[in-house]
Parts: C-alpha cells; structure tokens; sequence
C-alpha cells in the first residue's frame, strides 16, 4: 500500500493535486453548477477533481487564478450570499475547528434545491501535531448532522489498515449532506454559534 506523504513534506502543488486525486480515487463526486468549495485554500481539491469552475472562501494569500475567491474567516459568521450552490465541498476542513458545527450550520442555507455538499474528515489524534482539535466517529457526525436538519449518508470510510483493525474507527470519511423540507435552521445558529468546542 503507497504511503501517503503529509502536507507538511514540503510537496509542490503537482504532488499535492496527485495525492488528492490518490486519496479519494474511489469516489467519483457528481458535481453540479455552481460549485463552492469551503476552506478550499489554492484550489488543489478542486483541480483534482477536474473542476474548472467554482467559488473558494478562504483567507488564503495563495489563490488560484482558475478560480473566484470570497476573503473570509471560516471560524466565524460567513458572508452572506445571494447565490444558491449545487454542490459545496468541505474536505479535510472540519477537524481543525473549535466549532465546526456552526460553520455547518451557515452551509445549511447555502446549498440550492436538490443541492449536496460533500465533507471529508478523517480520524486522528487530537494536538499540535496534527493541528486537529476535533474528531468523530460515525455515528457522532451521522447524528450531528442530522440534528442540523440534513439528510446525511456516509459515502466512503477507509479504515488505517485494510482488512484489519476492524473494531478501530474509520480513519476517514467521506459524507454527503442533503437539505430536508424547510426548517428553523436560525435556531440551529445560535445553538452553535459560540466558542463551545467539540471532541
């Protein structure tokens, strides 16, 4: 089994869209327009995916000229947008966050009718090493964000090691989150709009 590098081995942006490409080769995302990616920083996600068009919030000074950028803090309130999306991603994003259930939230009212937005998250130790200050496993993120009024189904997990360590929690999931009929998603803001931090 290849050996993933970590971000931090100084790899140039032609490895990083290859291992993004590598890591999540065995699900195709169906994509729709228009396309938001969350925390996407230089876009490699997206190029990996073959996106050619797409909205990135991020603070990020390194932008990609491929695609538009709205400058903005993620830990906090959002802009707000007119625009509806089909298809937002939030991949690798979520453990880094105190709160990243208020940021979910915020993306309840951004995704269009028959809209899904796609999270990644894997499972690691929580510290300055991995500089992940939350983790779930499968059942606390299915729960989690469903109570935020999605219809949330898991559509790929890897496990450490494959064919064993079976009793061990996913090592990275892939989820899919759909609106249901309206709801009193405001209520939902405010229940997490604070600086409660989740384990």
């Amino acid at each position: 089994m290849r050996r993933f590098k970590k971000w931090g081995d100084n790899l140039n942006k032609k490895e990083q869209i290859a291992q993004l490409r590598e890591r999540y080769e065995y699900k195709n995302f169906k994509t729709n327009e228009p396309v938001l990616d969350i925390g996407g920083g230089g876009g490699f996600f997206l190029e990996s995916q073959g996106i050619k068009e797409a909205t990135i919030i991020d603070f990020t000074k390194n932008k990609n000229p491929k695609f538009k950028y709205i400058s903005a803090d993620i830990t906090k309130e959002l802009p707000k947008l007119k625009e509806k999306f089909k298809t937002i991603f939030i991949t690798e994003v979520l453990e880094h966050l105190k709160n990243p259930l208020y940021l979910l939230a915020q993306v309840y009212d951004f995704l269009g009718e028959e809209g899904v937005c796609y999270i990644s998250i894997p499972y690691t130790e929580i510290g300055p090493e991995h500089h992940h200050v939350c983790r779930w496993k499968k059942n606390e993120i299915l729960d989690q964000t469903r109570k935020l009024g999605f219809d949330s189904k898991i559509i790929m997990s890897r496990r450490r090691f494959r064919g064993l360590g079976f009793w061990l929690p996913n090592s990275w999931l892939v989820l899919a989150l759909r609106t249901r009929a309206k709801n009193t998603n405001k209520k939902n803001l405010q229940a997490y709009n604070g600086d409660e931090e989740l384990v």
